[in-house]
């Protein structure tokens, strides 16, 4: 408590954290485009467009439905496939050893979904 006629003490801010203002409505939230932190390893999630930088689930926020969910991951033939595929030919696995890529799911794209209302959240392709 502090004395008559000065002012009250109050415990200073930690560095590189910001004061709030109690009286003041929170903030807006941020715009598109702006890094969001995620405390899961494997997905950078940026608002309204997220790059994932795995091909297993990962736990995130729908931007659609606002749950936390783990994503549902659907494999796609994508341009690695084709280049594996090539290469395997090109080494003389031409009678239908080059088609091998299509059943390996880490040559494939990996398109991340929320199971709750299967809105499309990102891809990780390993070549674009």
């Amino acid at each position: 408590m502090s004395a008559p006629g000065y002012p009250q003490q109050v415990q200073a801010p930690v560095p590189g954290q910001v004061p709030m203002d109690y009286n003041q409505p929170p903030p807006p939230p941020p715009p598109m485009g702006t890094t969001v932190v995620v405390s899961q390893p494997g997905a950078i999630v940026v608002a309204g467009q997220r790059q994932f930088t795995s091909h297993e689930p990962v736990q995130v926020t729908c931007s659609t439905c606002q749950q936390l969910v783990q994503t549902r991951v659907d494999y796609e033939i994508g341009l690695m496939t084709w280049v594996a595929m090539g290469g395997l030919c090109l080494i003389g696995c031409d009678l239908g050893c080059c088609l091998i890529p299509l059943c390996v799911k880490q040559l494939k794209d990996a398109r991340h979904s929320c199971p709750n209302c299967n809105t499309h959240l990102g891809s990780h392709q390993l070549l674009k």
